[in-house]
């Protein structure tokens, strides 16, 4: 896995946290909701994600 660094806003930032607490149950997955996020993204603008 690669690691990346992110800024978000403080409103953003507050709301991945609270939906991460709420939908797994830890802060820890904060990646997870990140990435399947991304991935959404990026289907939803046709861009296909390199193997």
């Amino acid at each position: 896995m690669q690691k990346t660094t992110l800024t978000l806003s403080e409103s953003v930032s507050k709301t991945l946290k609270v939906y991460t607490v709420q939908s797994k149950s830890s802060l820890r997955a904060q990646s997870i909701v990140i990435e399947e996020a991304l991935k959404e993204f990026f289907e939803r603008h046709n861009v296909k994600i390199e193997e």
